[in-house]
């Protein structure tokens, strides 16, 4: 039950975290002014793929070790208050109680939104392990804190 709970909070903790910008040229109807879209000038994200990696595989392996001081001190101040050892602990009890060693980690998916001011990056990789195979979904502010996690 407290599972279900963490990953609702976690997951509504990810929605609000990772509002995605949407050009208004999505939504422009057929024949409407190309020269428009043109000139639109988008931002650039600030975030360096390699380093969102290593953040990512970072965070994982602090889970895989249980090293709630370690998430909380990584994560922003609205996600430390749900990184405590019982919800670690029972999130990873709801796949099997014993995970095992690592065997292999799928290609990193991620996308940048801004919300407001803010940037965020949304990534999520699948990671096996010897008894069982999660994805986990990690959210990361532009200042490379946690911001949302889910292990699904």
């Amino acid at each position: 039950m407290k599972i279900r709970m963490l990953s609702r909070i976690l997951g509504t903790a990810l929605v609000a975290g990772s509002v995605f910008t949407v050009s208004p040229a999505a939504f422009a109807e057929e024949g409407a002014a190309a020269p428009a879209q043109a000139e639109t000038v988008q931002e650039q994200a600030p975030f360096d793929v390699h380093v969102v990696e290593e953040h990512m595989m970072a965070t994982i392996a602090r889970f895989e070790r249980e090293d709630i001081t370690a998430l909380q001190l990584e994560a922003t101040q609205e996600l430390r208050p749900h990184l405590t050892a019982a919800q670690v602990t029972g999130a990873k009890a709801e796949f099997v109680p014993k995970w095992g060693a690592r065997t292999g980690v799928g290609k990193p998916l991620m996308t940048a939104g801004k919300e407001g001011s803010k940037w965020y990056v949304v990534c999520e990789i699948a990671v096996g392990y010897k008894a069982t195979a999660v994805i986990y979904r990690l959210t990361y502010d532009e200042n490379m804190k946690l911001a949302g996690f889910l292990v699904r």
